[in-house]
Protein backbone atom coordinates (compact mmCIF):
# COMPACT_ATOMS: atom_id res chain seq x y z
CA UNK A 1 0.00 0.00 0.00
CA UNK A 2 1.44 3.51 -0.96
CA UNK A 3 0.99 6.55 1.42
CA UNK A 4 -0.09 8.53 -1.26
CA UNK A 5 -1.68 7.34 -4.47
CA UNK A 6 -2.20 9.65 -7.11
CA UNK A 7 -4.26 9.47 -10.40
CA UNK A 8 -2.94 12.02 -13.14
CA UNK A 9 0.91 12.39 -13.56
CA UNK A 10 0.51 16.48 -14.92
CA UNK A 11 0.67 19.53 -13.21
CA UNK A 12 -0.89 19.28 -9.61
CA UNK A 13 0.09 15.20 -9.60
CA UNK A 14 3.99 15.44 -10.72
CA UNK A 15 4.48 18.24 -8.08
CA UNK A 16 2.24 16.33 -5.44
CA UNK A 17 4.40 13.32 -6.25
CA UNK A 18 7.48 14.80 -5.96
CA UNK A 19 7.55 16.59 -2.53
CA UNK A 20 6.04 13.64 -0.71
CA UNK A 21 8.48 11.55 -2.26
CA UNK A 22 11.38 13.81 -1.30
CA UNK A 23 10.28 13.91 2.39
CA UNK A 24 10.10 10.24 2.06
CA UNK A 25 6.56 8.80 1.71
CA UNK A 26 6.35 5.76 -0.59
CA UNK A 27 3.90 7.40 -3.71
CA UNK A 28 2.14 5.34 -6.28
CA UNK A 29 1.17 7.27 -9.72
CA UNK A 30 -1.35 5.83 -12.47
CA UNK A 31 -0.83 8.07 -15.63
CA UNK A 32 -3.19 7.32 -18.62
CA UNK A 33 -0.43 8.44 -20.98
CA UNK A 34 3.09 6.78 -21.97
CA UNK A 35 4.92 9.98 -20.39
CA UNK A 36 4.29 12.15 -17.17
CA UNK A 37 3.48 16.06 -17.33
CA UNK A 38 -0.36 16.22 -19.17
CA UNK A 39 -0.84 19.76 -20.00
CA UNK A 40 2.40 21.14 -19.22
CA UNK A 41 3.16 19.75 -23.06
CA UNK A 42 0.23 21.75 -24.01
CA UNK A 43 -0.17 25.06 -21.93
CA UNK A 44 0.96 28.57 -22.31
CA UNK A 45 2.24 28.32 -18.79
CA UNK A 46 1.41 31.33 -17.43
CA UNK A 47 1.57 31.97 -13.34
CA UNK A 48 0.88 34.49 -11.31
CA UNK A 49 1.71 35.94 -7.81
CA UNK A 50 2.02 38.72 -5.78
CA UNK A 51 5.40 39.60 -3.67
CA UNK A 52 7.81 37.61 -5.90
CA UNK A 53 11.70 38.18 -6.34
CA UNK A 54 11.19 38.82 -10.21
CA UNK A 55 8.73 41.98 -8.96
CA UNK A 56 11.12 42.74 -6.41
CA UNK A 57 13.80 42.88 -9.19
CA UNK A 58 12.00 45.14 -10.99
CA UNK A 59 10.56 47.49 -8.73
CA UNK A 60 7.16 46.49 -8.43
CA UNK A 61 5.21 46.63 -5.26
CA UNK A 62 3.17 43.99 -4.82
CA UNK A 63 1.78 41.45 -2.47
CA UNK A 64 -0.73 37.79 -1.78
CA UNK A 65 -3.36 40.88 -0.25
CA UNK A 66 -2.60 42.85 -3.54
CA UNK A 67 -3.29 39.94 -5.62
CA UNK A 68 -6.38 38.53 -3.77
CA UNK A 69 -8.09 42.18 -4.27
CA UNK A 70 -7.11 42.11 -7.68
CA UNK A 71 -8.71 39.17 -8.65
CA UNK A 72 -11.83 40.28 -6.69
CA UNK A 73 -11.88 43.06 -8.78
CA UNK A 74 -12.11 40.67 -11.85
CA UNK A 75 -14.25 37.90 -11.00
CA UNK A 76 -16.26 40.30 -8.72
CA UNK A 77 -15.79 37.61 -5.94
CA UNK A 78 -17.25 34.81 -7.68
CA UNK A 79 -15.46 31.12 -7.39
CA UNK A 80 -14.38 29.16 -4.03
CA UNK A 81 -12.98 32.02 -1.70
CA UNK A 82 -11.21 29.25 0.44
CA UNK A 83 -9.52 27.99 -2.60
CA UNK A 84 -8.35 31.37 -4.14
CA UNK A 85 -7.46 32.45 -0.84
CA UNK A 86 -5.23 29.23 -0.23
CA UNK A 87 -3.81 30.12 -3.95
CA UNK A 88 -2.81 33.24 -3.57
CA UNK A 89 -1.74 32.96 -0.33
CA UNK A 90 0.88 29.84 -1.65
CA UNK A 91 1.83 31.20 -5.32
CA UNK A 92 4.99 33.00 -4.05
CA UNK A 93 5.59 30.15 -2.35
CA UNK A 94 5.43 28.33 -5.56
CA UNK A 95 7.20 30.84 -7.96
CA UNK A 96 10.11 30.72 -4.76
CA UNK A 97 10.45 27.07 -5.04
CA UNK A 98 10.38 26.97 -9.23
CA UNK A 99 12.96 29.60 -8.80
CA UNK A 100 15.02 27.28 -6.27
CA UNK A 101 14.72 24.48 -8.60
CA UNK A 102 16.53 25.81 -11.65
CA UNK A 103 13.34 27.48 -13.12
CA UNK A 104 14.24 29.76 -16.42
CA UNK A 105 11.98 32.61 -16.69
CA UNK A 106 11.11 34.84 -19.69
CA UNK A 107 13.51 38.00 -19.67
CA UNK A 108 10.23 40.24 -20.23
CA UNK A 109 8.41 39.11 -17.16
CA UNK A 110 6.70 39.57 -14.90
CA UNK A 111 4.10 41.48 -17.00
CA UNK A 112 0.69 42.70 -17.58
CA UNK A 113 -1.56 40.23 -19.93
CA UNK A 114 -4.00 41.32 -21.85
CA UNK A 115 -5.59 38.30 -23.31
CA UNK A 116 -7.42 37.93 -20.27
CA UNK A 117 -8.99 40.61 -18.45
CA UNK A 118 -5.77 42.74 -17.28
CA UNK A 119 -4.46 42.68 -13.80
CA UNK A 120 -3.24 46.47 -12.45
CA UNK A 121 0.09 45.01 -11.64
CA UNK A 122 2.66 42.96 -13.53
CA UNK A 123 2.68 39.53 -12.10
CA UNK A 124 2.07 37.14 -14.92
CA UNK A 125 5.56 35.15 -15.32
CA UNK A 126 6.25 32.13 -17.34
CA UNK A 127 9.33 30.73 -18.66
CA UNK A 128 11.00 30.91 -22.15
CA UNK A 129 9.25 27.61 -23.63
CA UNK A 130 5.99 28.34 -21.77
CA UNK A 131 4.50 25.45 -19.84
CA UNK A 132 7.79 23.32 -21.29
CA UNK A 133 10.04 25.13 -19.03
CA UNK A 134 7.94 24.10 -16.04
CA UNK A 135 8.14 20.68 -16.68
CA UNK A 136 12.07 21.10 -17.61
CA UNK A 137 12.35 21.13 -14.20
CA UNK A 138 10.52 19.24 -12.61
CA UNK A 139 10.91 15.85 -14.61
CA UNK A 140 14.64 15.47 -13.17
CA UNK A 141 13.20 15.75 -9.62
CA UNK A 142 10.67 13.33 -11.31
CA UNK A 143 13.19 10.61 -12.52
CA UNK A 144 15.03 11.17 -9.53
CA UNK A 145 12.42 9.66 -6.87
CA UNK A 146 12.20 7.13 -9.15
CA UNK A 147 15.50 6.09 -9.49
CA UNK A 148 15.06 6.22 -5.94
CA UNK A 149 12.18 3.80 -5.41
CA UNK A 150 10.04 6.42 -3.78
CA UNK A 151 7.68 7.48 -6.77
CA UNK A 152 6.64 4.37 -8.99
CA UNK A 153 4.64 5.32 -11.94
CA UNK A 154 2.26 3.07 -14.06
CA UNK A 155 2.15 4.85 -17.34
CA UNK A 156 -1.11 4.08 -19.58
CA UNK A 157 -3.51 3.07 -17.11
CA UNK A 158 -6.53 4.38 -17.21
CA UNK A 159 -8.68 5.16 -13.96
CA UNK A 160 -12.15 3.13 -13.84
CA UNK A 161 -13.03 2.99 -10.45
CA UNK A 162 -12.47 3.41 -6.90
CA UNK A 163 -12.98 1.14 -3.87
CA UNK A 164 -13.05 0.79 -0.32
CA UNK A 165 -11.96 -0.92 2.76
CA UNK A 166 -14.22 -0.14 5.65
CA UNK A 167 -15.50 3.56 5.74
CA UNK A 168 -12.32 4.76 3.71
CA UNK A 169 -11.40 4.69 0.34
CA UNK A 170 -8.20 3.08 -0.19
CA UNK A 171 -7.99 1.70 -4.36
CA UNK A 172 -8.39 3.14 -7.13
CA UNK A 173 -8.60 0.82 -10.08
CA UNK A 174 -7.22 1.07 -13.41
CA UNK A 175 -7.19 -0.35 -17.08
CA UNK A 176 -4.13 -1.07 -19.15
CA UNK A 177 -3.33 -3.67 -22.25
CA UNK A 178 -3.08 -6.19 -19.71
CA UNK A 179 -6.42 -6.21 -18.31
CA UNK A 180 -7.76 -4.23 -15.11
CA UNK A 181 -5.69 -3.86 -11.60
CA UNK A 182 -6.15 -2.84 -8.62
CA UNK A 183 -4.00 -0.26 -6.38
CA UNK A 184 -3.85 0.47 -2.96
CA UNK A 185 -3.23 3.56 -1.26
CA UNK A 186 -3.42 5.33 2.79
CA UNK A 187 -4.40 8.76 0.49
CA UNK A 188 -5.88 9.07 -2.50
CA UNK A 189 -5.12 12.55 -4.47
CA UNK A 190 -6.68 12.57 -7.94
CA UNK A 191 -5.40 15.49 -10.48
CA UNK A 192 -6.70 13.33 -13.31
CA UNK A 193 -7.44 16.91 -15.64
CA UNK A 194 -10.18 18.83 -16.98
CA UNK A 195 -12.68 17.29 -19.42
CA UNK A 196 -11.90 19.66 -22.79
CA UNK A 197 -11.46 16.77 -24.59
CA UNK A 198 -14.73 14.50 -23.76
CA UNK A 199 -17.85 15.92 -25.82
CA UNK A 200 -20.20 13.83 -24.07
CA UNK A 201 -19.19 14.65 -20.42
CA UNK A 202 -18.77 18.48 -22.12
CA UNK A 203 -22.58 17.90 -23.57
CA UNK A 204 -23.99 16.69 -20.05
CA UNK A 205 -22.62 19.72 -18.27
CA UNK A 206 -22.72 22.24 -20.91
CA UNK A 207 -26.32 21.64 -22.90
CA UNK A 208 -26.69 23.05 -25.78
CA UNK A 209 -23.25 24.78 -25.64
CA UNK A 210 -20.99 24.42 -28.73
CA UNK A 211 -17.37 22.62 -28.10
CA UNK A 212 -14.68 23.37 -29.66
CA UNK A 213 -11.68 22.47 -27.95
CA UNK A 214 -7.72 22.90 -27.59
CA UNK A 215 -7.70 20.79 -24.19
CA UNK A 216 -4.93 18.19 -23.86
CA UNK A 217 -5.85 15.37 -25.31
CA UNK A 218 -6.08 13.30 -22.27
CA UNK A 219 -8.57 15.94 -20.49
CA UNK A 220 -11.08 13.47 -21.01
CA UNK A 221 -13.26 13.43 -17.75
CA UNK A 222 -11.89 10.45 -16.28
CA UNK A 223 -11.46 11.59 -12.00
CA UNK A 224 -14.93 13.69 -12.49
CA UNK A 225 -16.94 10.35 -13.73
CA UNK A 226 -15.75 8.32 -11.26
CA UNK A 227 -15.83 10.83 -8.28
CA UNK A 228 -19.73 11.88 -9.05
CA UNK A 229 -20.33 8.12 -9.53
CA UNK A 230 -19.52 8.27 -5.84
CA UNK A 231 -21.34 10.99 -4.74
CA UNK A 232 -19.32 14.28 -5.77
CA UNK A 233 -20.51 17.01 -6.56
CA UNK A 234 -20.24 19.09 -9.27
CA UNK A 235 -19.72 23.25 -9.32
CA UNK A 236 -19.57 26.07 -11.12
CA UNK A 237 -20.52 24.95 -14.57
CA UNK A 238 -22.91 28.03 -15.22
CA UNK A 239 -18.96 29.58 -15.58
CA UNK A 240 -18.19 28.52 -18.53
CA UNK A 241 -16.29 31.26 -20.42
CA UNK A 242 -14.32 30.43 -23.80
CA UNK A 243 -11.24 32.12 -25.36
CA UNK A 244 -11.46 33.36 -28.71
CA UNK A 245 -8.92 32.63 -31.62
CA UNK A 246 -9.60 28.92 -32.45
CA UNK A 247 -9.09 28.38 -35.84
CA UNK A 248 -10.57 24.63 -37.43
CA UNK A 249 -7.80 23.31 -39.69
CA UNK A 250 -10.26 20.44 -39.94
CA UNK A 251 -14.19 22.15 -40.71
CA UNK A 252 -16.39 20.71 -37.77
CA UNK A 253 -13.36 18.23 -36.05
CA UNK A 254 -14.35 20.23 -33.21
CA UNK A 255 -10.29 20.46 -32.33
CA UNK A 256 -8.23 23.56 -32.59
CA UNK A 257 -4.88 24.02 -31.30
CA UNK A 258 -3.32 27.37 -29.81
CA UNK A 259 0.28 26.69 -30.31
CA UNK A 260 -0.19 26.49 -34.17
CA UNK A 261 -3.45 28.46 -35.45
CA UNK A 262 -4.85 31.18 -33.33
CA UNK A 263 -6.16 34.37 -34.47
CA UNK A 264 -5.37 37.82 -32.40
CA UNK A 265 -8.85 38.77 -32.02
CA UNK A 266 -8.94 37.89 -28.08
CA UNK A 267 -8.18 41.89 -27.82
CA UNK A 268 -7.34 45.14 -29.84
CA UNK A 269 -4.22 46.09 -27.35
CA UNK A 270 -2.08 43.61 -29.45
CA UNK A 271 -3.51 44.43 -32.78
CA UNK A 272 -6.05 47.30 -33.93
CA UNK A 273 -8.12 45.92 -36.63
CA UNK A 274 -8.37 46.45 -40.26
CA UNK A 275 -10.98 44.20 -40.61
CA UNK A 276 -14.56 43.49 -39.50
CA UNK A 277 -16.33 40.58 -37.48
CA UNK A 278 -19.21 39.28 -39.03
CA UNK A 279 -21.33 36.73 -37.48
CA UNK A 280 -23.61 33.95 -39.57
CA UNK A 281 -26.18 36.38 -40.80
CA UNK A 282 -23.04 38.31 -42.28
CA UNK A 283 -23.43 41.63 -39.91
CA UNK A 284 -21.30 43.12 -37.84
CA UNK A 285 -22.11 42.63 -33.84
CA UNK A 286 -19.11 44.33 -32.13
CA UNK A 287 -16.92 46.94 -32.15
CA UNK A 288 -14.00 45.69 -33.49
CA UNK A 289 -11.87 47.71 -31.60
CA UNK A 290 -13.27 46.72 -28.55
CA UNK A 291 -10.26 45.82 -25.62
CA UNK A 292 -11.87 43.93 -22.97
CA UNK A 293 -11.29 40.17 -23.97
CA UNK A 294 -14.55 39.10 -21.38
CA UNK A 295 -16.76 41.58 -23.18
CA UNK A 296 -15.72 40.19 -26.86
CA UNK A 297 -16.55 36.90 -25.35
CA UNK A 298 -19.49 37.43 -23.50
CA UNK A 299 -20.80 39.11 -27.14
CA UNK A 300 -19.54 35.84 -29.04
CA UNK A 301 -21.20 33.54 -26.90
CA UNK A 302 -24.60 35.33 -28.24
CA UNK A 303 -23.82 34.71 -31.84
CA UNK A 304 -25.02 31.85 -33.47
CA UNK A 305 -22.80 28.24 -32.64
CA UNK A 306 -20.47 31.12 -31.11
CA UNK A 307 -18.30 31.58 -34.22
CA UNK A 308 -17.82 34.42 -36.91
CA UNK A 309 -15.85 35.39 -39.48
CA UNK A 310 -12.96 38.14 -39.74
CA UNK A 311 -13.08 39.40 -43.56
CA UNK A 312 -10.04 41.55 -44.64
CA UNK A 313 -8.48 42.83 -47.76
CA UNK A 314 -5.11 42.72 -49.53
CA UNK A 315 -4.47 46.13 -48.56
CA UNK A 316 -5.44 44.93 -44.66
CA UNK A 317 -3.43 42.04 -44.62
CA UNK A 318 -0.03 44.22 -45.78
CA UNK A 319 -0.24 47.20 -44.20
CA UNK A 320 2.04 47.70 -40.82
CA UNK A 321 0.94 48.26 -37.89
CA UNK A 322 1.61 51.65 -36.51
CA UNK A 323 5.07 50.66 -35.25
CA UNK A 324 6.35 49.87 -38.39
CA UNK A 325 5.82 45.59 -38.21
CA UNK A 326 3.46 43.14 -40.18
CA UNK A 327 0.94 42.14 -37.92
CA UNK A 328 -1.34 39.52 -39.64
CA UNK A 329 -4.22 38.17 -37.64
CA UNK A 330 -3.05 34.72 -37.04
CA UNK A 331 -0.48 35.06 -34.60
CA UNK A 332 3.03 33.81 -35.61
CA UNK A 333 2.05 33.78 -39.67
CA UNK A 334 3.84 35.74 -41.94
CA UNK A 335 2.22 37.31 -45.31
CA UNK A 336 3.23 34.41 -47.34
CA UNK A 337 1.93 32.05 -44.53
CA UNK A 338 -1.15 33.83 -44.79
CA UNK A 339 -1.81 33.35 -48.22
CA UNK A 340 -0.84 29.45 -48.28
CA UNK A 341 -3.19 28.89 -45.47
CA UNK A 342 -6.01 31.35 -47.42
CA UNK A 343 -4.95 28.50 -50.42
CA UNK A 344 -5.92 25.32 -48.57
CA UNK A 345 -9.48 26.99 -47.81
CA UNK A 346 -9.73 25.60 -44.44
CA UNK A 347 -10.71 27.86 -41.74
CA UNK A 348 -8.86 30.95 -43.87
CA UNK A 349 -10.01 31.47 -47.78
CA UNK A 350 -9.50 33.93 -50.24
CA UNK A 351 -11.58 35.25 -53.86
CA UNK A 352 -11.64 37.65 -56.02
CA UNK A 353 -14.64 39.18 -54.92
CA UNK A 354 -16.80 39.78 -52.34
CA UNK A 355 -19.56 37.77 -54.08
CA UNK A 356 -17.22 34.92 -54.13
CA UNK A 357 -16.01 35.31 -50.84
CA UNK A 358 -19.35 34.59 -49.62
CA UNK A 359 -20.02 31.68 -51.80
CA UNK A 360 -16.85 30.32 -50.14
CA UNK A 361 -17.64 31.04 -46.48
CA UNK A 362 -21.68 30.32 -47.01
CA UNK A 363 -21.89 33.85 -45.68
CA UNK A 364 -25.15 35.61 -47.17
CA UNK A 365 -24.07 36.87 -50.61
CA UNK A 366 -26.44 40.28 -49.85
CA UNK A 367 -26.03 41.12 -46.41
CA UNK A 368 -22.12 40.81 -46.70
CA UNK A 369 -22.04 43.09 -49.06
CA UNK A 370 -24.51 45.46 -47.73
CA UNK A 371 -22.16 45.05 -44.20
CA UNK A 372 -19.25 45.63 -46.12
CA UNK A 373 -20.37 49.01 -48.10
CA UNK A 374 -21.49 50.88 -44.92
CA UNK A 375 -18.27 49.67 -42.66
CA UNK A 376 -16.48 51.51 -45.60
CA UNK A 377 -18.86 54.25 -45.56
CA UNK A 378 -18.15 54.49 -41.91
CA UNK A 379 -14.22 54.64 -42.77
CA UNK A 380 -14.94 57.87 -44.67
CA UNK A 381 -17.06 59.59 -42.16
CA UNK A 382 -14.83 58.55 -39.13
CA UNK A 383 -18.00 57.44 -37.48
CA UNK A 384 -19.39 54.02 -36.11
CA UNK A 385 -23.22 54.89 -35.20
CA UNK A 386 -23.92 50.75 -34.85
CA UNK A 387 -20.77 49.90 -32.44
CA UNK A 388 -19.37 53.05 -31.49
CA UNK A 389 -15.72 51.95 -33.07
CA UNK A 390 -13.13 54.45 -32.99
CA UNK A 391 -10.27 52.88 -35.12
CA UNK A 392 -11.74 53.21 -38.42
CA UNK A 393 -8.38 53.35 -40.86
CA UNK A 394 -8.87 50.75 -44.22
CA UNK A 395 -11.84 50.20 -46.04
CA UNK A 396 -12.64 46.79 -47.32
CA UNK A 397 -12.05 47.05 -51.19
CA UNK A 398 -8.75 45.78 -52.48
CA UNK A 399 -8.92 42.30 -53.91
CA UNK A 400 -8.24 39.37 -53.00
CA UNK A 401 -10.50 39.14 -50.20
CA UNK A 402 -10.27 37.16 -47.21
CA UNK A 403 -12.58 35.33 -44.40
CA UNK A 404 -11.01 33.83 -41.33
CA UNK A 405 -13.46 31.63 -39.78
CA UNK A 406 -12.91 31.84 -35.56
CA UNK A 407 -14.58 29.95 -33.06
CA UNK A 408 -15.57 30.65 -29.18
CA UNK A 409 -12.97 27.67 -28.06
CA UNK A 410 -12.37 26.19 -24.75
CA UNK A 411 -8.48 26.73 -23.17
CA UNK A 412 -9.62 25.06 -19.80
CA UNK A 413 -12.77 23.90 -18.49
CA UNK A 414 -14.17 26.06 -15.60
CA UNK A 415 -16.45 22.76 -13.80
CA UNK A 416 -14.68 20.84 -11.31
CA UNK A 417 -15.47 18.89 -8.31
CA UNK A 418 -16.32 20.53 -5.10
CA UNK A 419 -13.79 20.02 -2.44
CA UNK A 420 -12.84 21.62 1.11
CA UNK A 421 -10.28 24.06 2.41
CA UNK A 422 -7.94 20.85 2.97
CA UNK A 423 -8.58 19.90 -0.73
CA UNK A 424 -11.02 16.92 0.46
CA UNK A 425 -13.41 15.53 -2.02
CA UNK A 426 -17.04 16.91 -1.03
CA UNK A 427 -20.03 14.48 -1.33
CA UNK A 428 -23.82 15.69 -2.14
CA UNK A 429 -23.93 16.75 1.23
CA UNK A 430 -20.68 18.71 1.98
CA UNK A 431 -19.34 15.93 3.83
CA UNK A 432 -15.81 14.82 3.11
CA UNK A 433 -15.21 11.32 1.43
CA UNK A 434 -12.64 9.87 3.29
CA UNK A 435 -9.10 9.15 1.79
CA UNK A 436 -10.20 11.22 -1.56
CA UNK A 437 -8.41 14.65 -2.23
CA UNK A 438 -8.12 16.73 -5.38
CA UNK A 439 -5.80 19.41 -7.31
CA UNK A 440 -5.57 20.77 -10.49
CA UNK A 441 -8.27 21.24 -13.71
CA UNK A 442 -10.04 18.69 -11.87
CA UNK A 443 -11.55 20.95 -9.16
CA UNK A 444 -12.66 23.63 -12.31
CA UNK A 445 -11.32 27.07 -13.07
CA UNK A 446 -14.28 28.32 -11.59
CA UNK A 447 -13.20 27.22 -8.01
CA UNK A 448 -9.62 29.22 -8.31
CA UNK A 449 -10.22 31.80 -10.81
CA UNK A 450 -14.17 32.84 -10.41
CA UNK A 451 -16.20 33.54 -13.26
CA UNK A 452 -13.41 35.28 -14.76
CA UNK A 453 -10.25 34.27 -16.78
CA UNK A 454 -7.69 35.36 -13.75
CA UNK A 455 -4.12 35.09 -15.39
CA UNK A 456 -1.98 32.58 -13.89
CA UNK A 457 -4.82 30.94 -11.42
CA UNK A 458 -4.78 27.67 -12.91
CA UNK A 459 -1.54 26.54 -13.35
CA UNK A 460 -0.10 28.26 -10.00
CA UNK A 461 -2.82 26.61 -7.92
CA UNK A 462 -2.27 23.11 -9.34
CA UNK A 463 1.25 23.59 -8.84
CA UNK A 464 0.62 24.76 -4.54
CA UNK A 465 -1.91 22.43 -3.94
CA UNK A 466 -0.08 19.82 -4.97
CA UNK A 467 2.71 20.66 -3.10
CA UNK A 468 0.21 21.22 -0.10
CA UNK A 469 -0.91 17.48 -0.46
CA UNK A 470 2.33 16.87 -0.54
CA UNK A 471 3.60 17.83 2.44
CA UNK A 472 0.52 17.61 4.79
CA UNK A 473 -0.41 13.96 3.83
CA UNK A 474 1.08 10.99 5.30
Amino acid sequence: MYDILIVGAGTAGMSCAITAAQKGLKVGVVEKSDIPGGALHWSGGHMSAGGTHLQREKGIEDSPEKHLADIYRINRKSGDLDLIEMAVQEAPKTIAWLNDIGMEWAPECPRIIYGHVAYDTARTIYGPEKALSIYKVLLPLWDQQIANGNITCYYEHTFVGLDTSGNRFDTVVCESEKGLSRHTGKNIVITSGGYGSNPAYFQQKHPGIPLVSSCYPTATADGHVILEKHGARFQFGEFHLPSLGGMEEEEGSGRVDFNKAWAMVLTSVYRQPRDIYVNAHGKRFIKEDEASPETRELITMQQPNWCFWVIFDETALNSPDENGNHNPIIIGRTIAEMKAEAKKENALCMANSIEALAVKTGLPKEQLTETISQYNEMVVSKSDLDFGRTYLEDPICTAPFYALKVHASVLVTFGGIKVNKHLQVLDADGQPMPGIYAAGEVLGLGATSGSSFCSGMAITPALGFGRLLGKTLS
